[in-house]
């Protein structure tokens, strides 16, 4: 983490700056660049370990990942949640198409993003108790 800390806290300044920059907040613009820097730091610095830390340097670190059964818990999630997805994709179309319901995009992507996001981590927690 030692790399990865100063450059992820480097990417969020940028990222605050840019925003700043962009009118993400005319009122106050130091406090939008605040927020927006302490949102994206911690992100920012897992992103920059992902990509500056060597897994070989790694105490205990599988040598191939993709081969783990967590893997395949996650493939499996991944699956059965995008089937999901069909079908609630599916019968909401049916419903707005067959009643006079008027749903905003933006709500029904929000809603498809977290039926998805639920779907996965409950398909997965179900798999990693199972074994």
């Amino acid at each position: 983490m030692v790399p990865a800390i100063p450059v992820g806290i480097l990417l969020a300044a940028l990222v605050a700056a840019a925003a700043a920059l962009a009118g993400f907040s005319p009122q106050r613009p130091l406090l939008g660049a605040a927020i927006v820097a302490a949102l994206t730091a911690l992100p920012l610095c897992a992103l920059a370990w992902a990509f500056l830390v060597d897994r070989d340097s790694l105490k205990g670190a599988a040598a191939r990942p993709e081969e783990s059964v967590e893997s395949r818990w996650y493939d499996a999630s991944a699956a059965g949640a995008f089937h999901d997805l069909l079908i609630v994709a599916g019968l909401g179309t049916a419903v707005l198409f067959l009643t006079p319901l008027q749903i905003d995009g933006s709500i029904a992507l929000l809603a498809m993003t977290v039926a998805g996001m639920l779907s996965m981590g409950v398909r997965y927690t179900v798999s990693r108790r199972r074994g």
